[in-house]
């Protein structure tokens, strides 16, 4: 197996399109906000006799607690056999020019399922469990081929009737590609996040996606008011056939109108019209979790009807004793936010 890098957009984001399911996350676009955001990345091609079977977007991540390498949903590799050898040639590969970038650790957040044998991939090959997630790890996502009506029986009957009550009450969707709906969805992010008290992104980094993805048209909002005020917001991903429901914001307001709701309907409508057969909820909490952050939001989400994938959690291969200054600084992280 060789390793070479790919320079093309074109060619790399084929080999992703080509493959299922369809993340964001290794994506040409995600590479750019990286790179936008002052990190250095890699974009590796996994060939064998001059075929294309995997690829890994490799991310420097320059954190204060330790620089290190970052494989977010991937590697993606086409056969499911040659898994364990491209983690094993992108493990050998970090472990070469980890000098570079003074790199203490490789994290792979891969988009494999949690199994025994997906888990004896990277215990044979001395990862040690990440001691924070990286990305949602449960994740709640809804067949959208269906019809609109064949989706809409498939929810709880407690979701369809708040659907229609905010259509009664007269509750309003805009959905827009255009930048300037950043402005309606910031101030709904800062509410959330004072409400909720999460580490956000940053007003520029959100800004950052938005710009990159839109330019490909691969992203949109959502944004609901009630008389005239805004009171929830959606910023919606989309790569192949898949739709992401990556950045959620909501006021408090004193009328119990279920805004939310409406929201998320009009966004899956919308990936529909986009040609999107999966729309992605994103993270959920397990069910004997009830104390879980996101306990009351997976309610929400499972209201929709759907299903969960338990994708593996992060694994990180130290590549240096300062590793364990990382893994000290993330543990403690770790217990004072309680998951």
């Amino acid at each position: 197996m060789e390793i070479r890098e790919i320079n093309d957009k074109k060619v790399w984001n084929e080999f992703l399109l080509s493959q299922n399911p369809n993340t964001f996350l290794q994506s040409w676009e995600w590479k750019m906000v990286q790179e936008k955001d002052g990190e250095d990345t890699k974009t590796l091609g996994f060939y064998k006799q001059d075929s294309l079977i995997a690829v890994a977007l490799l991310i420097t991540v320059h954190a204060k607690r330790g620089v290190h390498y970052l494989c977010p949903h991937g590697p993606i590799v086409k056969d499911a056999s040659d898994f364990s050898e491209v983690v094993k040639e992108l493990s050998a590969y970090c472990i070469e020019h980890r000098a570079e970038s003074n790199a203490v650790a490789l994290r792979i957040a891969a988009l494999v399922e949690n199994t025994p044998e997906n888990c004896g991939v990277f215990s044979r090959l001395r990862f040690k469990p990440s001691p924070m997630h990286v990305h949602a790890e449960l994740t709640w996502v809804l067949d959208i081929s269906k019809t609109e009506d064949e989706i809409l029986s498939g929810m709880r009957k407690t979701t369809r009737h708040a659907i229609a009550k905010a259509q009664k009450e007269e509750v309003r969707v805009d959905i827009s590609s255009n930048s300037d709906a950043l402005e309606r969805f910031w101030p709904l992010y800062e509410q959330t996040k004072n409400r909720h008290g999460f580490i956000p992104f940053s007003k520029a980094v959100i800004a950052s996606q938005v710009n990159i993805f839109r330019a490909s048209n691969m992203m949109f909002f959502a944004i609901a008011s009630y008389k005239g005020e805004d009171v929830a917001g959606a910023i919606c991903f989309q790569f192949g056939t898949t739709v992401f429901y990556y950045h959620g914001a909501s006021k408090k307001i004193s009328s119990n109108i279920p805004a939310a709701q409406l929201l998320q309907w009009e966004a899956i409508r919308e990936a529909k019209k986009r040609g999107a057969t999966m729309y992605n909820f994103w993270g959920i909490a397990k069910d004997d979790e009830p104390n879980h952050p996101f306990a009351g939001i997976t309610v929400f989400k499972k209201g929709f009807g759907g299903y969960a994938i338990d994708y593996m959690h992060a694994q990180d291969l130290p590549l240096s004793w300062k590793y364990w200054v990382l893994w000290a600084i993330e543990m403690f992280r770790k217990k004072k936010r309680g998951f």
